[in-house]
């Protein structure tokens, strides 16, 4: 899996050395309202030493093996989120916000993860995973175009507080027809839209 430093000021927190890619589809993990910081090996470390717990799965498909959906609370006080396989919890991509504010200020946050590339139909594997408020009812996805890919919720906890979580692997059919997601957004019991996130791809 290839991937690219966005080059802003500091350096974002993320997990298994993968880093931000943003603007063109070059395979790596375009990740929401994560937090930065300036020793990233230092979380690095810290997450070697946590627990790694499954909130949900990344269903196989395709011929692909279902992964895992992992949160982890570290000793410098982040949460993690992270896509890896089931028996092999830290060996994935993902990113960190506070572990007072997972969500980093926002109703979702959310980290998209692909290989292959550069163009959206020679990609191998997409997936998704995130966190969402526990108001939150419904998740979708908001595809190229304009269609809408629906996304199971789990219960999850992160310490005391309770949250949904996600796992999304899309359908290499849309992938190869050059559909590809814009933004995932959450909605309430009432059908109101509540959060939403831009990939900035697809």
């Amino acid at each position: 899996m290839s991937s690219r430093d966005v080059g802003r000021r500091g350096r974002l927190v993320v997990v298994a050395s993968v880093l931000v890619a943003a603007g063109a589809l070059a395979g790596g993990v375009i990740a929401g309202r994560m937090v930065w910081m300036d020793d990233a090996a230092t979380l690095d470390r810290a997450r070697a030493a946590a627990p790694a717990v499954r909130l949900a799965e990344i269903p196989g498909m395709d011929g692909k093996s279902s992964r895992g959906v992992f949160g982890q609370l570290t000793s410098t006080g982040h949460f993690c989120l992270s896509d890896a396989p089931l028996d092999a919890p830290l060996m994935g991509g993902g990113g960190c916000n506070s572990a007072s504010d997972p969500l980093g200020g926002s109703t979702i946050s959310a980290s998209l993860a692909y290989d292959g590339g550069p163009t959206i139909e020679s990609v191998k594997d997409a997936r998704l995973i995130g966190l969402a408020s526990a108001g939150t009812a419904t998740v979708r996805v908001l595809m190229s175009d304009g269609t809408f890919r629906s996304v199971k919720l789990k219960k999850a906890k992160v310490g005391s507080e309770e949250f949904q979580a996600f796992g999304y692997r899309f359908k290499n059919a849309d992938l190869k027809r050059r559909i590809g997601p814009t933004a995932i957004v959450a909605y309430d019991a009432g059908g109101a839209e509540i959060g939403r996130q831009p990939t900035r791809i697809g």
